[in-house]
């Protein structure tokens, strides 16, 4: 007899050795262990069925949004279906590693189809708002410049928030033009930068970055200490706030940083490259979002809308 609590230690040592990342393996995980709550305790594998999973859908769509959340406290709010979504994937991906392993005979997800979740339009500033976020640091003074460099650096680079905190010195080749980050599942790649973002990185390097305080980060808080993803949020928030955007925060710089690309020329697969994306899924969405810009347009400035007939 197995149980769902042996088969999840089993996966944890192999995502663990297969060096899978840490978020991922904590969302299967979280999403594993609420399906063996719903299931009452801890069940053998042989008894799970597709009709649990489909009852476990059922169930999350009447829980309260945060319900027995560590931080925020349970709303009136139901779970979204992006939530159930999520955690539905997290178990199927569960159980598919178990097929893979061949710690069971066949896979009762398998057929199981998720939750439909509504398309979303994915928000993006525009180049005057980016200019206007860009203009609101003190750039005479030192955490002033900083906060300039790391924000032109997520929109020039399009990287993700960790990839930019957790830059090492050796990791900011100014000469060559690019950054060394080491990306989702371990995975490193280079992302070039412009000649603006080669001269405010080097500016910051030579006359702003403080002493380190045993640390080899490239950005550094006051302290000479590296810089949190939290911080780096934080000061998005807090520069979005001055210049009136909103909801100002990194990943939706990532997102402008890539929809501004496309519309300056960009073509789609030296963008999937630079964002370190596995598929052409994700960068097609934004191509999607650079269309709507040229219908918009046409729109605007169309031909026959302006013939007298």
């Amino acid at each position: 007899m197995t149980t769902l609590s042996d088969a999840l230690v089993a996966y944890r040592t192999c995502a663990l050795a297969e060096g899978r990342s840490p978020r991922t393996i904590e969302w299967i995980t979280s999403s594993v262990r609420y399906f063996s709550e719903f299931l009452g305790g801890d069940p053998d594998l042989s008894t799970i069925t597709q009709h649990d999973l489909r009852r476990f859908i059922i169930a999350l769509q009447s829980c309260s949004k945060y319900r027995k959340h560590p931080y925020n406290i349970a709303t009136q709010e139901k779970l979204s279906l992006r939530s159930i979504e999520t955690y539905c994937r997290g178990i199927r991906a569960f159980f598919g590693f178990l097929s893979r392993e061949e710690l069971i005979d066949h896979n009762p997800m398998e057929k199981v189809k998720l939750p439909k979740v509504p398309s979303k339009v994915t928000p993006t500033f525009s180049t005057k708002d980016v200019e206007r976020l860009l203009a609101q640091p003190d750039r005479v003074k030192k955490h002033g410049f900083r906060d300039y460099t790391i924000m032109l650096a997520l929109v020039d680079t399009g990287a993700r928030v960790s990839e930019i905190a957790n830059l090492t010195v050796n990791d900011v080749d100014i000469e060559n033009g690019y950054l060394r980050v080491t990306g989702k599942g371990g995975k490193e790649r280079h992302i070039p930068f412009g000649y603006k973002m080669a001269k405010a990185l080097l500016k910051y390097k030579i006359k702003y970055r403080v002493e380190p305080a045993g640390s080899d980060r490239f950005f550094l808080a006051n302290g000479g200490t590296p810089l949190s993803v939290g911080r780096i949020e934080r000061i998005c928030r807090h520069y979005g706030e001055m210049a009136g955007l909103e909801r100002c925060y990194p990943h939706k710089l990532r997102h402008t940083s890539s929809v501004i690309y496309l519309r300056n020329g960009g073509d789609p697969f030296s963008l999937q490259k630079k964002l370190g994306h596995r598929s052409l899924q994700m960068t097609r969405h934004y191509c999607e979002l650079a269309d709507a810009d040229v219908r918009a347009a046409h729109l605007k400035f169309g031909v026959a809308d302006r013939l007298s007939i």
